[in-house]
């Protein structure tokens, strides 16, 4: 039967002109004779209704056509002159006339007008179907890519450099994903892809968007209306591929995020009177009416940890935005995953209405579907691992497969019974059939092929491109695509916006994300002042002499590295919307290069803030130059500066697959410009192979810029003993005395700023112009890099996951083995829970409430909830979403920790116990698993902490295999779990099945699952389920949510508790055979009848107005309140608790099932192969060590005992410690990740805080010391470092345990932490303290008293200089070259010997020729001892430095412990 018959409308039309309408009406408006208000009605008790949507749809576009008529006819009238008359609305249902209308709605009578009006204004039509002949997908076996660990870098490079191998891109075997599958989907028209995990339905889908990557190979044509799938790319968006996956701006509210992708895909050409605002504006409250998002259209969209909407709401959320995108095609990837039965069906409805008028071609693949879905489709395709085994009209595809010889069981959904064909343990022969039908997939196609079914479709598909060919639609399209197109919009583009418009739009949501967390902008600009006072305080009130010369260079580069460490704070928001990024390219909303333009204006009243409040405050309290017009440069070239270092590592990040990689990259890269910017080591002493560095180092430039506009004009005189020699109260002639000050002239006591300058560095000062345009430059080079990197790298797949195996542990994917998988998942279902022996009792729960605060408000979640589990019994919790089932389980499960609780919960008539989470098993909505474990690991994992610890280890491990085999993933065990954004590990319906196996292998006593068969296709759900009932019949007590249960699945529960919105009983009580009791219960208080026919779950759902925009007769929370079988649910509730308090708490309760240092060692080995596989994190750190090394080594190349290169041996020792800093900083995301997986697994009492800590410090030991290895060595050799045996040993100890303490530096600071955001912004602070008051950018003697009598001897890194520099300089005899002696001329008649004698005295160094009597050559050190002296450092505290440094280790490693234990508990 036709679609359009179906539903009503006369003669089988389609609506095709309303894709002509819809291109430049808003879904509402007014015109001069009506201004009637027409929005999708989705409010009926039925929810929505078809037939009347898709008239109101025609009526709307028949109104919007007669309108432009009259508009194109009378060019004067305005739509605000249009919109002045009022009119009644009429019900269009009851087929009332509306108010101006001449006559009755009439179809044809439409069509004409339609035409007319697109004919009139040259609108055009936007309408596409599709046709695949014999496409075939392949892809790479899974024995292509094994789990990486840190041998791969170095194998990998092998591989590269072993010319046998070159030229070969491809080395496992490769398998067809999808096989010669054919099939076509005309324009209006809903296409259902059936099929299991792993037939290939989102491959197909993704193929058929026009979504090619990923892939080895595609084969077979895919045709767009006439246009070949090879010249589709140019109309990217036009078919669109909607992943599994919500992936959102989670800052942002669900009117910013529709509004932004609103003005992205808002028409060029619109009907005549309609502006860009009140399209958007009506479009926008369609949408939200539509899925019901209207009451939270100002809630921020949130995620996992940002809280906003709900999990069914966010998936709306998804549903809408891609509507947006207004696609000719579009394929959705299980769009009902996690909406409640009721909202499927609202949605699948308005998809259908969608369709029906504007002519949309949908195609989506489903698990679970239920029947009334199903019969929204018109054709059906059905996939079994590959195969097309059916094609046609979905009226057809029962029959089909029952004519085959196959039966479908009482109650079951025809979906259900098409996908169980796929499944040899579901799928039931007929009688007299057996031995005749197909089993395997080849006999399957075969026996499609070789049907009448495929021969008509082969005869459809001709025909329908033979109306193609004959009607052209390419041709309209094209022009469509065209007209859709703003101005300034290349012809090639496949944007709809101009880039203008674009970047104009994402800086308008850039500004919306930083309004939406003003704590993270509040956090930044205190630590900007903060910092401010601490590097004003160090250099304050510098002078003009000698040391001010100099300390003017540091407190300089102090603000260059203060801006650089701050900037640090955008990797983590490059790395964080990768996902959403790739969506909305896909969408084609916007280059991705605008949106970095946006991110960089965004950034300019940042900066220029951060900067100014800076400069305020460092500037004059250091003693700069008062001028205006130095300030206001000094000013300029900071915030240029910082721009340039944010667009630089944003650089990094973009080019980095993960935060580990862009900050060891963002490492390397600050140490590399900071050592070449002209201040450690002058232009003029680099070595020639790696000076170019300098050239291509914007701090150079900037540096150089800041330097020469500080001391341009200023006159430093040579006073005092740091300024004169010989200097005492004997020597009073200036003429006898020379200045100590570089770039001094012999007899002249004063130095210009730009003599120190010119000789100290080699800088002209009039070239500062010069040098602060190639700042500009580079931060323009750096924005243009940045922009060919986002639109040229992805990183993210969009909805596609590669598996990864152990090495030699791949799967071969055979009929056979996949019949042997799935006979031995039966056989694990038969054999479970015979021996399963549950110790729980009953678990009640009374007068249930539950507040969370919402400003300063407090919000109520749960309302009075009553309930009890009993053993034996099955209780499904179901609800509309955003009911509070979640919630209630969280409450229930003790894993809230935010919020009021009030109530009364107890097993078996006690409180509940130390052990209860442990016993306990929660099956939560979210998957959160440890990426770096294979899925034996980390079930084996589970059973291994929470199984008592009496049980062998060999008897876990059994269990652990009847799981794998009962959740049919035994062909999963060492699979990668990996991570779903970059595409590699375990799909998501497969981490959904993981997540119910590690509650499973731990045996609990009560169980607790959240939409446990959420993403399953119906026989893992039945499977599930299956199980769970036998689990009950074993004894144990469990709760179950389940938004979309099948007939059959929900028979097997004996119980429901009902949630209502807010947070309120509905019902509680027996379901009964065929779900009579509680039918009768409804029925009794007034809802209409239940058909046998009928879903039970759909019909109560329906009843008390559960979906999208549902409403019920009545309030059924005050008909349950007011109900005997509510005083029968307290009668019951006071007698199961009436022992409360009369027995004593279980002596033998433990929170953990093993000791604490059998946690340590699990917890160590388990971090021992994270650490393992994670080469990016662990190789990209010692890599970074190794070329710190030996960038310090080649750059400081054998350093002489000259004065001049002293100070270049003490800036050796800083650069190490910066070496140490980019450790902090890289530990930190890595701790935040595992801290994650920690709290999931202590919420469920795997072990303790102490474990986990102190695993992680030790995890750290081996690799420090491989890292202090790698970057002790190079440098030691090329720098010139000889020294003693026993020295250098000292110095690589020393090393070690300076690394350990950044490393346990930067994880006790994450650990006070939640997010990497505040860690990044946080962490430079007290790094600051440390850097600044070690000793050696500022002496103890030149700091203000305030913080050399606390503050320099509080700070850890001043013991680690003391002792690395003193051990270089131990015995070390310094030799003055030429250049480095000081000159001065003797009185006459006196020698130098004799002239010097007072002032050698007291003073270091030595006189080259003591008996000269012309000039006297001074050489101001004679030993390393000398040098130390100024610093006030002794090689005699090296060994007590030593220990202090361990014992700041010690502290911080406490410090770590201890806020891990305070911030055990994720907030929830």
């Amino acid at each position: 039967m036709d679609r359009i018959e179906e539903e009503g409308f006369p003669n089988g039309l389609r609506t095709d002109e309303a894709a002509v309408a819809h291109i430049g009406v808003p879904l509402r408006t007014s015109s001069e004779e009506d201004n009637t208000s027409t929005v999708i009605d989705t409010g009926s008790d039925k929810s929505i209704n078809v037939e009347k949507n898709t008239e109101m749809f025609r009526d709307l576009e028949r109104r919007m056509s007669e309108a432009s008529v009259r508009a194109s006819l009378h060019p004067t009238r305005t739509l605000s002159r249009r919109s002045t008359r009022k009119s009644q609305p009429a019900d269009i249902e009851k087929g009332e006339v509306q108010a101006g209308e001449e006559k009755p709605f009439d179809l044809r009578d439409y069509l004409e007008t339609g035409v007319r009006a697109a004919d009139e204004h040259g609108l055009r039509r936007h309408q596409m179907g599709l046709v695949f002949k014999n496409v075939t997908i392949v892809g790479e076996g899974a024995d292509a890519s094994t789990i990486l660990n840190l041998f791969s870098p170095f194998i990998g490079l092998a591989k590269r450099l072993n010319p046998l191998r070159w030229g070969k891109k491809h080395t496992g075997t490769a398998f067809d994903i999808i096989h010669q599958v054919t099939g076509y989907c005309e324009e209006g028209e809903m296409l259902l892809v059936l099929g299991r995990p792993g037939a290939g339905c989102s491959s197909l889908l993704r193929v058929l968007a026009n979504s090619r990557k990923g892939f080895l190979d595609i084969k077979g044509e895919v045709n767009y209306g006439g246009i070949p799938a090879e010249n589709f790319g140019k109309y990217l968006g036009e078919a669109i591929y909607c992943m599994e996956e919500d992936a959102h701006y989670p800052e942002l509210t669900v009117k910013e995020t529709l509004g932004f992708a609103l003005r992205m895909k808002t028409p060029a050409k619109r009907l005549p009177g309609v502006s860009r605002k009140e399209f958007q504006a009506d479009f926008m409250n369609t949408l939200l009416q539509i899925f019901g998002l209207k009451k939270q259209e100002n809630t921020m969209v949130g995620n996992a940890f940002i809280r906003g909407l709900s999990g069914g709401e966010r998936k709306r959320m998804t549903i809408s935005e891609a509507m947006t995108a207004s696609s000719a095609i579009t394929t959705w990837d299980c769009p009902t995953r996690g909406l409640d039965a009721a909202s499927a069906l609202d949605y699948s409805k308005s998809l259908r209405i969608q369709c029906d008028t504007l002519n949309k071609t949908t195609i989506a693949t489903l698990y679970q579907a239920s029947d009334s879905i199903y019969k929204l489709y018109d054709k059906v395709m059905v996939l079994y691992l590959g195969r097309c085994i059916f094609f046609g009209p979905r009226e057809r595809a029962k029959d089909y497969f029952m004519e085959m010889g196959y039966t479908c069981e009482p109650r079951k959904s025809v979906p259900d019974f098409l996908t169980g064909i796929t499944n040899p343990n579901e799928r039931i022969v007929a009688a007299g059939f057996e031995g005749k039908v197909p089993e395997t997939p080849e006999q399957f196609e075969k026996y499609f092929l070789e049907s009448e079914d495929y021969k008509l479709l082969q005869k459809n598909i001709a025909e329908y491109e033979a109306r193609v060919e004959r009607e052209q639609p390419a041709a309209d399209f094209k022009a469509y695509v065209t007209e859709i197109k703003q101005k300034g919009v290349p012809h090639k583009s496949v944007y709809s916006a101009n880039f203008y418009e674009q970047t104009k739009a994402l800086t308008i949501r850039q500004f919306q994300i930083l309004l939406g967390d003003k704590q993270a902008l509040y956090e930044r600009y205190a630590s900007v002042l903060i910092q401010a006072f601490i590097y004003a305080s160090v250099f304050y009130q510098m002078g003009l002499n000698s040391t001010g010369a100099f300390q003017r260079g540091g407190a300089l580069l102090a603000s260059l590295l203060f801006n650089a460490f701050l900037s640090q704070a955008e990797l983590p928001n490059v790395l964080a919307g990768r996902m959403t990024l790739q969506k909305h390219k896909s969408y084609a909303m916007y280059h991705p290069s605008a949106f970095h333009i946006a991110r960089v204006v965004t950034d300019i009243p940042i900066v220029v803030v951060q900067c100014t409040l800076y400069a305020i405050i460092v500037y004059f309290m250091m003693g700069f130059d008062p001028r205006a017009d130095k300030f206001f440069v000094f000013l300029s070239i900071n915030v240029l500066a910082t721009l340039c270092t944010t667009d630089l590592f944003r650089l990094l990040g973009n080019i980095s697959p993960s935060i580990y990689v862009a900050f060891q990259l963002t490492g390397v890269i600050l140490i590399t410009l900071i050592t070449y910017c002209g201040f450690s080591i002058p232009y003029k002493n680099m070595h020639p192979w790696l000076y170019w560095i300098y050239w291509i180092d914007p701090y150079a430039y900037a540096f150089k810029a800041l330097f020469s506009n500080e001391m341009r004009g200023l006159t430093f005189p040579c006073e005092g003993p740091a300024g004169l020699v010989p200097y005492g109260p004997t020597y009073t002639s200036a003429a006898n005395q020379a200045c100590t000050i570089v770039g001094a002239k012999v007899g002249q006591l004063y130095v210009t700023g730009d003599e120190y300058l010119a000789a100290a560095y080699g800088y002209i000062t009039s070239q500062m112009s010069v040098d602060v345009i190639t700042v500009f430059l580079f931060w323009l080079l750096f924005i243009v890099l940045n922009m060919i990197a986002m639109e040229k790298i992805t990183w993210v797949t969009g909805g596609f996951v590669k598996k990864i195996y152990k090495k030699g542990k791949a799967p071969k994917h055979t009929d056979e083995e996949e019949l042997i998988r799935l006979r031995d998942a039966q056989e694990a279902y038969d054999n479970m829970g015979e021996n399963f022996a549950a110790e729980a009792g009953i678990f009640t729960w009374n007068h249930v409430n539950y507040w969370v605060p919402v400003k300063k408000n407090q919000l109520q979640l749960l309302d009075n909830c009553e309930g009890w589990i009993k053993p034996g019994q099955m209780t499904a919790l179901m609800g509309s979403s955003g009911a509070g089932k979640t919630t209630l389980l969280d409450v229930l499960a003790k894993r809230k920790t935010i919020g009021k609780v009030e109530g009364e919960i107890y097993l078996n008539g006690k409180a509940l116990a130390v052990d209860f989470e442990r016993i306990t098993g929660y099956v939560e909505q979210m998957d959160v698993h440890n990426p770096n474990l294979t899925v034996r690991e980390a079930l084996r994992f589970s059973a291994k902490m929470r199984q008592p610890a009496e049980v062998p280890l060999q008897e876990k491990y059994e269990y652990v295999e009847t799981v794998l085999k009962m959740m049919e993933m035994q062909d999963l065990g060492d699979a990668l779990i990996g991570i779903l954004e970059a595409g590699q590990g375990i799909s998501v319906e497969e981490r959904k099945r993981l997540t119910i196996g590690m509650e499973l292998v731990a045996k609990p006593h009560i169980l607790f699952l959240d939409e446990p068969t959420s993403g399953l296709d119906s026989q893992s759900s039945y499977n599930i389920i299956k199980f769970i009932r036998k689990l009950a019949d074993a004894g144990m007590a469990l709760v179950c949510t389940i938004h979309q249960p099948s007939s059959i699945l929900f028979e097997h529960f004996d119980r429901l508790l009902l949630l209502a919105r807010g947070g309120k009983v509905a019902y509680f009580g027996d379901i009964g055979e065929n779900s009579a009791i509680m039918n009768d219960y409804f029925e009794r208080n007034g809802a209409r009848h239940c058909e046998q026919s009928e879903n039970p779950a759909e019909y109560i759902l329906e009843v008390i107005g559960a979906g999208i925009n549902g409403r019920a007769k009545q309030d059924w929370t005050e008909v349950w309140r007011n109900s005997p079988e509510a005083e029968a649910v307290k009668q019951e509730l006071e007698t199961l608790n009436a022992k409360v308090g009369q027995s004593p708490p279980d002596p033998n309760a433990r929170e953990f099932a093993t000791g604490p240092w059998y946690q340590v060692w699990e917890v160590y080995k388990r971090m021992n192969v994270i650490w393992w596989r994670d080469p990016y994190f662990n190789i990209g750190r010692i890599w970074q060590a190794f070329f710190i090394g030996l960038l310090n080594g080649f750059t400081f190349w054998q350093l002489q005992p000259t004065p001049s290169q002293l100070q270049l041996r003490a800036l050796i020792t800083f650069q190490i410690m910066i070496m140490g800093l980019t450790l902090v900083f890289s530990i930190q995301p890595q701790f935040m990740m595992q801290r994650l997986f920690f709290r999931r697994d202590y919420a469920s009492k795997y072990y303790g805080f102490f474990g986990f800590a102190l695993a992680m410090i030790l995890m750290e030991i081996p690799y420090m010391l491989v890292a202090a290895a790698v970057g002790f060595l190079p440098l030691y050799w090329t720098a010139g470092l000889q020294t003693t045996h026993l020295d250098g040993f000292y110095l690589y100890i020393l090393l070690v345990v300076f690394l350990l303490f950044s490393i346990s530096f930067g994880l006790a600071i994450a650990a006070m932490l939640e997010t990497m955001a505040q860690a990044s912004i946080v962490t430079p602070i007290p790094n600051t303290f440390l850097f600044l008051f070690a000793g050696l950018l500022s002496p103890a003697a030149a700091m203000p008293h305030f913080w050399s009598s606390w503050m320099y001897p509080l700070d850890p890194y001043h013991y680690f200089l003391e002792g690395f520099v003193s051990t270089l300089f131990n015995g070390m005899q310094v030799q003055c070259q030429e250049q480095d002696y000081l000159v001065y001329t003797p009185p006459s008649g006196q020698t130098c010997g004799q002239y010097s004698q007072a002032y050698l005295s007291a003073a270091p160094g030595y006189l080259k020729d003591p008996n000269a009597t012309d000039q006297c050559q001074y050489c101001q050190y004679s030993t390393g001892a000398d040098f130390l002296n100024n610093l006030e450092w002794s090689l005699s505290n090296r060994w007590r430095d030593f220990g202090l440094l361990w014992a700041y280790y010690a502290f911080n490693v406490c410090v770590f412990i201890l806020f891990v234990y305070i911030n055990r508990k994720q907030r929830r």
